[in-house]
């Protein structure tokens, strides 16, 4: 097992994509997201803890490991809500060294190793179920299994300890041994194992491990919940539960990459192309209904009842990379910025100690983010990938370095060839863009520049030279030795339609500013009836406010309906009287940070 592989994920079969992640610890960001990582460790990650300890998280570990007597807690996979901790936990390491929290992954993963039984088999609270494996639809046991894998790589990928790891691998020995043909033959209700069995593979080199995957992919009847009960290549659309769905996506993605068969890539791209053209919010969010916490039909995407589960961003960012990496195209991080900036960055409150379980894009004043749920999944997911985050920013290539995410940073990559390449970026964004790059590296390289979609009019200085560029593209540029390249993505406030297709959004207009989708809520317009007014295109004036910790609002005027109207009327006796009205408007990920309010992304078209 190689030691010094610390990425999020590390494919083996290089032959099968165009780029390659990069070490979390190589980029050290001190910009934008500076302020959440920081809130993650200094403040999310202990307090979640502490609420582990209060809901008795890790209480279970000592029961089953005969520590300590007591009635387990019976909430839906419990376990796996401290192995993401565990993972985040680790993969921050890498971005600040802290040995209280080396010390205290210790002590839990000693509490782990007891907890597992002799052969392997570790849960200590099989949902609906008494004994291991016999309702695997409702249990969890392999969902949490998958955590416990992935926990204990990244552990190993950052600390180089194997104390974890080999409690994973004696976990999954197991699931080698009782699953297969002619065994069990059923899968979890919840996919997740697939892709961490592949990254086990990447990580011991154990065939295996990939194979299993495979079966579980494969199987004639898989026994989900909430999805069709089917094998993955006999999907044609993005169905059922969100996250499970983009899980089992992400880990079919993995097992491509290190298989290289061709029937799984014709899926995904048909898979993806469904997502893009049909079923995704202009946040980035996804799983439009409530019921099934599922996709719905295309173009089914309600406003006030958007579902959007924290946890499902988290999954499209794993899915978006996964698939970058094959084909190396912009389109996925364009995806992956917008996600992250709005429907990901709306699910942690500012202060980093509460969160959204589901991301509307309406609300009616009814919304608050929570410290802690029955079912706490999002809580430690989200900490996994802020902790991660810095590791996406950087791909490298067989000729270069792609750079897919801006905020002030320093970096220093490793190319192929093994020689070094620093970037420091030093830049506003998301706030202005305006991006100033020094580059010095030990060789000659290209450098791919990420246009975003949204950005019209961007232009890219080298030297004495001004490029146009196009949007949706990487700008390749070639480095022979120290550079600066000072680009503008010329970041400001436009106004957005949706295809008429989707009938919630059908003559309605929304407000982009770069990466950052904009809102009106009603603490900021008190006066204004946010589902009774009508907006236009307008030049918005764009003002800094030092409100958490600065931002840019955007302010306009709207025409506000003032009287009580009946709930149906004869048209031409329909009289709605209108006063025009200035509003502001915030980023998204901010709402609902002043205290429960109405908030609306999308507004009627005058």
């Amino acid at each position: 097992m190689e030691k010094n592989i610390k990425s999020v994920i590390s494919p083996l079969k290089k032959e099968n994509i165009k780029c390659f992640p990069v070490n979390i610890e190589d980029v050290k960001i001190n910009g934008f997201w500076k302020y959440a990582l920081e809130r993650n460790r200094r403040v999310s990650i202990p307090l979640l803890y502490k609420l582990f300890l209060k809901h008795k998280t890790i209480e279970n570990f000592e029961i089953e490991s005969g520590i300590k007597e007591g009635e387990k807690t019976k909430r839906i996979a419990t376990d796996s809500d401290l192995y993401k901790w565990i993972e985040g936990v680790s993969w921050d390491l890498q971005n600040e060294w802290d040995e209280k929290n080396l010390n205290l992954l210790d002590k839990l993963i000693d509490l782990i190793g007891k907890a597992q039984k002799e052969d392997g088999y570790l849960n200590t609270n099989p949902y609906r179920s008494e004994k291991k494996f016999e309702n695997l639809k409702y249990s969890h046991e392999l969902y949490c299994g998958g955590h416990l894998i992935q926990a204990g790589i990244a552990h190993y990928r950052t600390t180089g300890k194997e104390n974890l790891l080999n409690i994973a691998i004696k976990w999954a020995d197991l699931i080698c041994e009782k699953f297969g043909k002619g065994k069990i033959e059923k899968t979890d209700g919840h996919p997740e194992i697939e892709m961490a069995l592949v990254e086990l593979y990447r990580t011991t080199g154990k065939e295996k491990y990939l194979e299993k995957s495979g079966f579980f992919l494969e199987i004639e009847n898989p026994d989900y919940w909430g999805l069709p009960n089917i094998p993955f290549l006999k999907f044609n659309e993005l169905t059922g539960h969100a996250v499970r769905m983009i899980y089992l996506c992400s880990g079919a993605t993995d097992y491509y990459i290190e298989t290289g068969n061709k029937k799984y890539l014709k899926v995904l791209k048909n898979l993806w192309e469904d997502l893009v053209l049909r079923k995704i919010y202009i946040t980035g969010g996804i799983g439009s209904r409530y019921e099934g916490e599922s996709f719905g039909f295309p173009y089914e995407l309600p406003n006030l009842r958007s579902y959007c589960e924290s946890c499902a961003s988290v999954a499209l960012m794993m899915w978006a990379y996964r698939m970058f990496l094959i084909e190396g195209e912009c389109e996925y991080f364009d995806i992956f910025e917008t996600t992250l900036y709005n429907s990901f960055l709306s699910s942690i409150s500012y202060d980093g100690k509460k969160y959204f379980y589901v991301n509307p894009l309406a609300s009616i004043g009814t919304y608050e983010r929570k410290e802690w749920y029955d079912c706490t999944c999002c809580p430690p997911n989200i900490q996994r990938f802020i902790a991660s985050l810095p590791g996406y920013f950087y791909a490298i290539s067989k000729d270069g370095i792609y750079l897919n995410l801006y905020d002030s940073s320093e970096s220093l990559i490793t190319l192929l060839s093994g020689k070094k390449v620093k970037i420091i970026q030093k830049t506003d964004y998301p706030w202005k863009g305006r991006v100033l790059l020094i580059v010095e590296p030990e060789e000659e390289f290209n450098l791919y520049l990420r246009i975003p979609k949204w950005c019209k009019n961007g232009e890219i200085k080298l030297g004495e030279k001004i490029y146009k560029v196009i949007s949706g593209k990487y700008f390749k540029v070639k480095i022979k030795g120290k550079e600066e390249i000072l680009m503008d993505l010329n970041i400001k406030g436009d106004f957005y339609s949706a295809n008429p297709s989707i009938e919630s959004c059908r003559n309605c207009l929304s407000i982009k500013r770069g990466p950052l989708v904009y809102c009106l809520e009603s603490v900021d317009n008190p006066e204004i009836d946010l589902f009774n007014s009508l907006i236009w295109e307008q030049k918005l004036k764009e003002k800094f406010e030092n409100i958490f910790g600065g931002i840019i609002t955007l302010n306009g005027e709207i025409f506000a309906g003032t009287n009580k109207l009946p709930l149906y009327e004869k048209s031409k006796d329909f009289k709605i009287n209108y006063k025009r009205k200035k509003f502001k408007a915030i980023p998204y990920f901010l709402w609902a940070n002043r205290g429960k309010s109405k908030m609306i992304v999308w507004i009627a078209k005058k």
